[in-house]
């Protein structure tokens, strides 16, 4: 994954992040509760019925995480090979924006949409060459370049001038 749930409360703020994804009324995560479940504390000072309530409102924050890659890799996939490893900072960062994001559904505000919109732009300009990720296609730092030439590997060929008499 390119960002877990304890990246994304530590990057925004835990409550906001309860408070997305926990849809009961009344709200039954907080996000200390939130923060310990993600960071694989123990839970069991908390009720059965609030230890099944952070298990829903993380399970809904991993799957806005996982959406928020499928939309990165969507886009990264044009140029490297997905999904990257080492993950990118950047790409971590886009993540938790993008999970972000997909947690306030229907709630958004302009800031919310403005960072979408310019997670948006960097994916593009990944795509499209414009940004690099410091790695090579196959996601490994990166290589030291050719020179911009090509070179072609494979077996022998079967039918070559030497080989037919010269005919070809």
């Amino acid at each position: 994954m390119y960002a877990t749930a304890a990246d994304l409360i530590a990057r925004f703020d835990p409550e906001e992040i309860a408070q997305r994804a926990d849809r009961s009324l009344p709200r039954r995560v907080t996000g200390a509760m939130l923060a310990v479940a993600a960071t694989g504390g123990d839970l069991t000072v908390y009720t059965p019925e609030e230890q099944a309530a952070v298990a829903g409102v993380l399970a809904r924050v991993e799957q806005a995480i996982e959406e928020a890659q499928s939309e990165v890799d969507g886009y990264v996939a044009t140029r490297y090979q997905t999904p990257l490893k080492p993950v990118p900072l950047v790409i971590a960062r886009l993540t938790c924006d993008l999970a972000r994001y997909h947690l306030y559904d229907d709630q958004l505000t302009e800031v919310l949409e403005k960072r979408h919109n310019a997670a948006l732009t960097v994916l593009r300009d990944i795509a499209s060459g414009k940004l690099s990720l410091g790695t090579d296609a196959s996601g490994d730092s990166a290589a030291p370049s050719a020179g911009g030439l090509v070179e072609v590997a494979g077996p022998e060929r079967l039918f070559a001038r030497r080989t037919q008499g010269g005919m070809l």
